[in-house]
């Protein structure tokens, strides 16, 4: 397909310009950080609304119509509330940047705020000023490259400056990518932004208005993110950087106190991420599940039994429960692989030597 017809489908599509907007650069910096392989609408905003309301903001979205509001959390009151890492995680996730050697999404989003802070764009209304100084504008960016998960292309960093307000900035992800590949361009990331910018200039020629790029990006991603898989996906594989929760006590892993928390939310949200990847959908079939613990050392710091219970209960739908707060979780509390953990049918477990601690986990329905 050329791209006189690539431009044919965009036209039949919605391109608006966007009506809300997030009313902190706090708000801004969470939503790109964790937005990479997370589902948006399920994970990223449940979250980045959380930590609002922790906050004392209940209404983190604003009208683009009206006028910009006073940041209610500056990046320097983020730094002051969160002056850890940990603390930060308390109200989000265990996450990280990257299943192999990624830190924290907690961790990276501190980094982000520091740089910023450090190149005295405390918030919106300065980050607006900002995008528009090229030469300041190449610094910070340059700047925020150096956090670890920034990947190749930056995805990342590009999608902050949308969410801060550029019409000019695309996110030339993998939903991108895929619709552009179906319509016969088969493209880089940086190849991508091109086409983008190229058919929002014909857009605005052919449609007698301004359409912007990032209106582009955004109906393609929605037309994407929205289109029905052709069938059935049998098997989801993901890999999770850490120790695997261990259920060995009749306290439910999913209790806000309990020891293996931070395990738990780091296999939902690896597991969340492979959701949205894959376009998986909780099933009722019987199912095999394999799991691979990389270990330091010859023998992990638990059992076969224990760890795959762990993994089971964690990964197996859950009833929501009156005498259980799973509100912690945030959007990671609906995440589920399996209805029940009796479906399993059957097993594969292996302990390899070397680096680590992490492991893989893979569902393969029977």
């Amino acid at each position: 397909m050329s791209s006189d017809a690539v431009i044919d489908a965009l036209a039949a599509m919605e391109l608006a310009p966007r009506r809300k907007r997030w009313a902190s650069l706090s708000y801004c910096v969470i939503d790109a950080i964790w937005s990479t392989a997370n589902r948006y609408d399920g994970v990223v905003v449940p979250l980045v609304q959380r930590v609002a309301e922790r906050n004392g903001d209940p209404s983190p979205l604003v009208d683009t119509s009206k006028p910009l509001p006073p940041d209610p959390l500056p990046l320097l009151a983020l730094l002051e509330r969160y002056p850890t890492t940990e603390a930060l995680r308390h109200d989000t996730n265990a996450q990280r940047t990257s299943t192999r050697n990624g830190i924290l999404k907690a961790d990276a989003v501190l980094r982000y705020a520091d740089i910023l802070v450090k190149h005295q764009v405390l918030d919106l209304a300065a980050a607006t000023i900002m995008i528009e100084n090229k030469q300041q504008w190449d610094e910070v960016d340059q700047a925020l490259a150096a956090v670890p998960g920034d990947g190749q292309d930056g995805i990342r960093r590009g999608y902050l400056w949308m969410l801060c307000g550029s019409d000019w900035m695309i996110k030339p992800d993998r939903m991108i990518l895929r619709w552009l590949a179906r319509h016969g361009l088969d493209v880089t990331p940086a190849e991508a932004r091109s086409v983008l910018e190229s058919a929002a200039e014909a857009l605005t020629e052919r449609i007698g208005r301004r359409v912007t790029p990032r209106m582009v990006d955004r109906a393609i991603w929605k037309a994407e993110s929205t289109r029905p898989t052709l069938g059935p996906v049998k098997t989801i594989m993901f890999d999770v950087a850490d120790w695997p929760p261990i259920k060995n006590e009749a306290t439910s892993l999913f209790a806000a106190r309990h020891p293996q928390r931070r395990r738990v939310e780091s296999l939902l949200a690896a597991a969340a991420a492979a959701i949205a990847e894959a376009n998986w959908t909780i099933v009722a079939n019987d199912i095999a599940l394999d799991i691979t613990i990389y270990s330091p050392a010859p023998r992990p710091p638990g059992d076969a039994t224990n760890f795959l219970g762990g993994i089971a209960d964690v990964l197996q739908g859950r009833p929501v429960s009156p005498n259980l707060d799973m509100t912690h979780l945030g959007g990671l509390r609906d995440v589920a692989l399996f209805a029940d953990d009796r479906q399993i049918q059957q097993i594969g477990y292996r302990v390899v030597q070397g680096t680590g601690p992490a492991y893989s986990v893979q569902v393969t329905i029977l």
